[in-house]
């Protein structure tokens, strides 16, 4: 075992983060199974609007591999995510970048001062290098937070909607490129009230095409539901024969 490998099962545990069964055999940090899984759910990149697109949707596995992103100190799951998306081969996310104009330019949705102290970094920052890494582009911190908000993650619509407006003010350098993409990154697109209000700071003036990656599509609550339905009566099924 190298050392790389050694430090990183110490310090994590050799945990998967996945499904938390202890293994050896980590990459490094999922499991076989759990990264089967992936593979499956990297087919099922979503379009939540026509200028937005989410690498994963939202299932037990990404959500928790986000949450180590965000809360366990792990920014590495952010390129490890993006390697392993529809992004890489020619899949489905490369040829939504691939209709859009170069060079590409990643503008994360920006942490609260406080909220950065907390964590030491910001995810969508994290993500953002990764996805210009894997595409060519460059992290352009053009964004910044004006004011502290709670937590979007158990508001409505409309209030998610009112929690972010006007929360973020566009800080351009001096000399701004003449064309390309601009992408705002987070980690989770749900109604798409962040990002829109990131969109929203940028003005109705700026000359560039706006578009949205996120990591994470949160789907509604009855999708989730009809999933989950599905792959049982997909269970059943398969055990009666």
């Amino acid at each position: 075992m190298d050392i790389a490998k050694q430090f990183t099962n110490f310090v994590f545990g050799m945990e998967c983060l996945g499904c938390g069964s202890a293994s050896v055999a980590l990459d490094p940090w999922l499991c076989a199974t759990c990264r089967a899984e992936l593979e499956r759910e990297a087919l099922e990149t979503k379009f939540p609007t026509d200028d937005a697109v989410s690498l994963f949707p939202m299932r037990s596995l990404t959500r928790r591999m986000i949450h180590a992103l965000k809360y366990k100190n792990i920014p590495g799951v952010a390129s490890y995510l993006v390697r392993r998306s529809s992004l890489q081969a020619g899949g489905v996310a490369a040829q939504f970048f691939q209709v859009h104009a170069k060079p590409f330019f990643f503008v994360p949705v920006p942490l609260h001062r406080s909220r950065f102290r907390e964590r030491g970094y910001n995810q969508a920052e994290k993500i953002a290098a990764a996805l210009a890494s894997a595409t060519g582009g460059r992290v352009c911190r053009w964004l910044w937070r004006k004011s502290f908000q709670v937590s979007q993650t158990k508001l409505s619509r409309e209030q998610r909607e009112w929690n972010v407006a006007g929360a973020f003010e566009a800080k351009f350098s001096k000399k701004m490129p003449a064309q390309g993409t601009v992408f705002v990154v987070d980690d989770v697109y749900t109604t798409g009230a962040t990002t829109s209000a990131c969109i929203a700071a940028f003005g109705d003036k700026f000359p560039l095409n706006l578009k949205v990656c996120t990591m994470l599509f949160e789907e509604p609550a009855t999708a989730v539901m009809d999933f989950v339905a599905d792959v049982s009566a997909e269970w059943n099924t398969e055990s009666e024969y």
